[in-house]
């Protein structure tokens, strides 16, 4: 049996967003605000927007919501003049309600006046990473060989460690099997007397 939930408790955002409200063409909120150029079929819903939100879209020029299934999903595009991949150009949103959104379906455009770069931690992390890998390539090439002798050398001492390893086992595993036959060689099955 299906489990009724009221709307109110459909955020699927990890971190509760802004609440937007809006007004005439306007979608705002605290620290964004959006101009709504379309909105077929009154697609807008401050609340589910508000649900659905997440500081990836600012970057975009555009936003586009389409409903289906009663779920709404979003998706941003850049304008024409930037360089970016042809089908995230506001130029294909045509092919996009086309192709991706249910017949006939309920959809809205907010235009964002003022696109914002977003970074996140993961992509600082990685950046670290290569910050560490330049430094390493300030040693000589002495010091650099001579790691590489001790890494080598560590590998191949641990590698006949696991063939000794792989290679005892094997061993005892024939000695076993060898047991086994010569038991199965003298057992004897007698008939059970009545």
């Amino acid at each position: 049996m299906r489990k009724e939930i009221s709307p109110e408790m459909y955020n699927y955002n990890k971190f509760p967003g802004p609440q937007f409200i809006t007004f005439e063409n306007q979608v705002k909120s605290d620290d964004y605000s959006f101009v709504i150029l379309e909105n077929i079929k009154d697609a807008f819903d401050p609340t589910v927007f508000s649900q659905r939100f997440s500081e990836i879209l600012l970057k975009y020029d555009y936003i586009v919501g389409d409903w289906g299934n009663e779920q709404l999903r979003l998706k941003g595009f850049y304008k024409d003049n930037k360089d970016a991949k042809k089908f995230n150009r506001i130029s294909r949103l045509d092919d996009y309600i086309k192709e991706y959104c249910n017949f006939g379906c309920a959809y809205f455009i907010l235009e964002n006046p003022e696109p914002q770069e977003v970074t996140f931690e993961e992509e600082r992390s990685s950046k670290r990473r290569k910050s560490s890998r330049k430094r390493s390539g300030n040693r000589s090439r002495e010091e650099v060989k001579s790691a590489n002798n001790k890494v080598t050398n560590k590998h191949f001492s641990t590698q006949k460690r696991k063939d000794n390893r792989v290679r005892d086992e094997r061993s005892k595993k024939r000695q076993q099997q060898k047991e086994i036959q010569s038991a199965k060689q003298h057992f004897v099955i007698r008939k059970k007397e009545k």
